[in-house]
């Protein structure tokens, strides 16, 4: 198997780069965009832009051998506990480069009770990565320094007493739950757990969550809740972004007939120290998890290539970098395992605003009206009432399509950035210069890294779902999916309960749904897992369900795929002959046109992790398999 690479390119001092095939090391960070390089070759010293850089020829060689990549929604608490410390120990050696001594090692290495060589691995993996997961312990096996020797049955029964014994509201002891856990594994004939064992994972399990249970809502606020009255001005560039959505009020028309199809909406990050708009997600989809998990990845990514798929390559946005904490709405499009569990890999806390206190996001609700104002002016506008509308014909007068909004808003924000902003007293792009590289007064936290796998990051911010692996591939909403790399899965164990069958997690795009996304662990990989009747076209989930709808009013069997996707076919054609006269039909087809707009740009981004790894090598364990050959599928 191949060594994992690389998630993140660091722009420092010193490091390694690649510009159009050639090495380079970087002498000095001159801006936000660019950096003084030499090349190693002739020695030249040369201006690059950060953007035309890529990550070093021998990126993630290395002399140590690193356990395959996990898929983080399997991984247990107790181990995230371990990684969150690990972090935690080695923050101040992170961002401050000064401060990484041999002295401040040994420090920190006897605090932890481990060896200085291991603080320096840890910095390493995490500075190599910019992952939380990469602090996790190697679980190999069960017992030894650093591993649970809890059997699985024992966990069950801490866990189950914990949540619904200790966690009430009468407050509980910690002594009488210990004797309350010890007493359940006496009556079960199992192996009482240490004492000092319980208490552990008491403190471990500590938080808002369970003071909330125990002691109350009020209570929980006053002890864990970090902002107290309103938001403290973060310090410096990515501490806190706020993100939140609205319905922007400017009508558009479709591509092919220009007439209006109604609002689009959009998901905006804001970064609280700079107020630059660290990302965006505009869509003719209502909030989701899936556009709110759309502006999370875009505020972290670079935006070249997406400006270069606008046509709009000669604009300069740079910001890009995972935050520290995101401040967002109590809408439920934000909560959920998939959102929380992918900012929690990248190191990202989630903070939710309390109902009827706009303080908390005071920052974005600014810059949603500052873009509502800026959207007045143009021809389709639908103002903030009658009053102001007065007898203005919106829909008659729209003209922009959904593609030509976008390019409005990217021109917007390049401009927003360069004026001074009252709050800040100069323009969000200096204010993020200064806090990135520093000032004569103040030195700058250094520029973020850049994520080198782009399409894996977005894997992680879309929804997924739980299912076993069988003979067939898997199903999902009646639709059947298969790949040869899923053959090693199929009735697969669970690795603590043997007599059971493990779920999987599969990702999927709603505006495609024509694949799953399957992190294989025998390559460390996410893969494509396509439909298993590959003649099905590609649809979005809202289709799929309105054909899943017409197909019960017709008594046709979910289970028959190509006559569920043959009335999809049906209502296509209806709305594109009504879509001239019906602006419902119209926004439908729109709606499916920007979603293969999304499939066009995923067909250039996707081989990376779409076509099975050539690293796996399954074959002398798997009876028949074969990766160079489809394999026949078996009829259920």
């Amino acid at each position: 198997m191949t060594k994992p690479s690389s998630n993140l390119l660091w722009i420092t001092e010193g490091a390694t780069i690649t510009n159009n095939d050639r090495s380079y090391v970087i002498i000095a960070v001159a801006d936000i965009n660019q950096v003084l390089a030499k090349d190693l070759e002739t020695g030249q010293k040369v201006l690059l832009k950060i953007g035309d850089i890529g990550p070093p020829k021998a990126i993630g060689q290395s002399n140590t051998t690193r356990a395959p990549a996990r898929d983080i929604l399997s991984i247990a608490d107790e181990e995230w506990e371990i990684a969150r410390h690990r972090k935690s120990l080695i923050e101040p050696l992170l961002h401050n480069r000064s401060t990484y001594s041999e002295k401040f090692a040994d420090e920190i290495a006897r605090s932890a009770k481990v060896d200085k060589a291991t603080i320096y691995r840890w910095v390493n993996q995490f500075r190599n990565s910019g992952l939380l997961s990469s602090l996790l312990p190697n679980y190999k096996a069960r017992g030894g320094k650093g591993k649970t020797r809890i059997a699985p049955e024992v966990e069950a029964i801490i866990s189950d007493v914990i949540e619904n014994f200790h966690n009430d509201l009468q407050h509980v002891s910690v002594t009488a739950t210990i004797e309350e856990i010890r007493r359940r594994c006496f009556n079960a004939k199992l192996k009482l757990p240490a004492i000092n064992t319980v208490r552990n994972r008491l403190k471990k399990t500590d938080g808002f969550e369970r003071t909330k249970k125990r002691f109350g809502a009020a209570v929980a606020h006053d002890q864990h809740e970090v902002i107290k009255g309103q938001i403290p001005d973060a310090e410096w560039p990515l501490a806190i972004v706020q993100i939140d959505h609205t319905l922007l009020p400017v009508i558009i028309v479709d591509d092919v007939y220009r007439k209006p199809i109604n609002r689009a909406w959009i998901t905006l990050a804001i970064d609280v120290y700079s107020r630059v708009c660290l990302g965006m997600h505009l869509s003719l989809d209502a909030p989701s998890a899936l556009t709110a998990g759309m502006c999370i990845a875009h505020a972290i990514l670079p935006k070249e290539s997406w400006l270069t798929h606008l046509g709009m390559s000669h604009v300069e946005w740079p910001v890009w970098g995972a935050m520290t904490v995101i401040h967002a709405d109590n809408a439920k499009e934000f909560r959920g395992t998939m959102i929380e569990k992918a900012c929690e890999d990248l190191g990202i806390d989630i903070h939710f605003r309390p109902a009827g206190t706009p303080r908390y996001g005071g920052h974005i609700e600014s810059m949603m009206g500052t873009v509502s104002e800026g959207l007045k002016t143009l021809k389709g506008a639908t103002f903030s009432g009658p009053k102001e509308k007065g007898v203005y014909d919106a829909e008659g007068n729209a003209c922009m399509t959904f593609a030509e909004l976008e390019q409005w808003l990217v021109l917007f924000f390049a401009k927003y950035h360069l004026k001074e902003h009252k709050g800040i007293g100069t323009s969000p792009l200096r204010r993020w210069s200064d806090g990135l590289l520093g000032t004569k007064s103040k030195p700058g936290r250094g520029l973020p890294g850049r994520t080198v796998d782009e399409e894996s990051l977005r894997i992680k911010f879309t929804p997924f779902v739980e299912r076993t692996v069988q003979n067939y591939g898997v199903v999902i909403d009646d639709i059947h999916y298969y790949h040869d790399v899923l053959r090693p899965w199929v009735n697969a164990p669970h690795p603590d309960f043997p007599k059971h069958k493990r779920n999987f997690r599969f990702h999927r795009d709603p505006r495609d749904i024509s694949r799953l996304y399957f992190f294989d662990e025998l390559s460390g990989r996410y893969i494509a897992i396509p439909y298993r009747d590959t003649s099905l076209p590609p649809v979005s989930i809202w289709e799929l369900r309105e054909g899943q709808r017409r197909a019960k009013e017709r008594n046709v069997p979910l289970s028959n795929e190509k006559a569920v996707f043959e009335l999809m076919n049906q209502q296509r054609e209806l709305e594109e002959s009504s879509a001239i006269k019906n602006k419902k039909a119209r926004r439908e087809q729109q709606r499916r046109t920007e979603h293969v707009k999304h499939r066009e740009v995923k067909k250039k981004t996707m081989p990376s992790v779409s076509a099975p790894s050539s690293t796996i090598s399954v074959a002398p364990t798997i009876a028949g398999y074969n990766p160079d050959e489809v394999q026949p599928l078996d009829d259920d």
